[in-house]
């Protein structure tokens, strides 16, 4: 009697089915990736809103400066926060601007853990906290785990653009000790970038230096022979661009094929030139 049924698969049908699935994961894979590229993208740019409203809010509540030496709410003054703050011989002793709006990040309670007269060294506990809104989630580096950040504010053009007084031409948007108010920013707040994303020289988002702030120099970049975007570039983040917080409180994507000379005309506050970064 002949059976009209038979059990299992036999090796050629297992074959085909193998073929098939990994046929299917091959197609599914590519589109899973720009999935999770463009979730990247739109959380890096949301990181970057809160850090630039964060700013803002800074800045209309009046708080006080911080100067380098004696009471730090001493005196208040409607303006964002400079790149450092409390004592220390150098940027990298002292605390950076990312502590200082870190009430307006809703870390209060993280905020209160620093003794700003005790700089960058005497804070060590409450500076290794990992905030996410500082981290790129692109970012596939070790030290993304980390207490470091993604996010830098723009000093100026030149690698020493931080350290300069207030009122030069090729000043940018922070300085490690100069106050910047939005009426100082007069190429406009929407053609002025206040914050970039980086991968390079990563360090920790709490310290001074260029840790949380630095300068540009579009000489460093020659046009056509080496990218502005890229793990050891000065500036990146995604295959599409790096991305931008500009003063006016938008973000946007800038493309990593830009000409450097016109990312340096989008970064100083007041040197007259026409930003064109589309």
């Amino acid at each position: 009697m002949s059976r009209s049924s038979r059990d299992g698969f036999t090796l050629l049908e297992l074959l085909v089915v193998i073929a098939i699935i990994a046929i299917l994961i091959g197609l599914l894979l590519p589109a899973t990736r720009r999935v999770r590229g463009a979730a990247a993208i739109t959380q890096c740019r949301n990181n970057l809103k809160q850090l630039i409203l964060a700013l803002h809010n800074f800045h209309e509540a009046g708080r006080p400066s911080y100067p380098s030496t004696g009471d730090p709410f001493a005196a208040a003054v409607r303006a964002f926060p400079p790149g450092c703050f409390g004592p220390g011989t150098t940027p990298d002793e002292r605390l950076g601007w990312t502590v200082a709006v870190l009430p307006y990040l809703e870390h209060d309670a993280l905020f209160k853990q620093f003794d700003v007269a005790a700089g960058y060294a005497g804070n060590l506990e409450a500076a290794q906290a990992r905030i996410a809104t500082l981290l790129c989630p692109a970012a596939s580096d070790p030290a993304t785990a980390g207490a470091v950040t993604h996010y830098v504010a723009m000093a100026g053009i030149r690698r020493d653009a931080a350290r300069r007084p207030a009122g030069a031409s090729s000043n940018g948007f922070m300085g490690y000790d100069r106050l910047t108010s939005m009426a100082m920013i007069k190429d406009g707040t929407s053609n002025t970038i206040a914050l970039m994303e980086t991968r390079s020289e990563l360090g920790p988002w709490a310290r001074g230096g260029v840790s949380t702030l630095r300068g540009f120099d579009p000489a460093d970049v020659p046009l056509h022979d080496v990218p502005l975007h890229g793990d050891s570039r000065p500036f990146g983040g995604h295959p599409q661009g790096m991305q931008a917080a500009m003063a006016d409180g938008s973000v946007r994507l800038i493309r990593a094929s830009i000409e450097p000379s016109k990312l340096a005309a989008a970064i100083t506050i007041a040197g007259g030139e026409p930003a064109e970064l589309d």
